[in-house]
């Protein structure tokens, strides 16, 4: 039983539940890969279709520039953090 609590922490979800027995460390390795591409697909989507609005009313209305703007700023994060996620989850470990 000491083996179990050796990592656990008050602050942990459970005593009984520690480090030794989850099988993912980090929360990267919880999300599986076509999960990461699902999301990446989205953003890309997000900023097409940002893209879209901002080029047919982007110079009519102020509400949809602005909503072109922060789909795509979004979507332009969104994608740089999917890649290094994906990239991290992909490369492979020395053996």
């Amino acid at each position: 039983m000491s083996r179990f609590r050796q990592n656990a922490t008050p602050f942990s979800e459970s005593f009984a539940f520690s480090s030794v027995t989850r099988p993912y460390k980090t929360t990267i390795g919880a999300i599986t890969t076509r999960r990461i591409v699902y999301w990446l697909a989205a953003m890309v989507v997000l900023l097409v279709v940002g893209t879209i609005i901002g080029l047919i009313w982007a110079d009519t209305s102020d509400v949809a520039g602005a909503f072109a703007g922060v789909t795509n700023i979004v979507s332009g994060v969104g994608i740089v953090v999917l890649l290094i996620a994906l990239a991290a989850k992909r490369r492979r470990r020395p053996s």
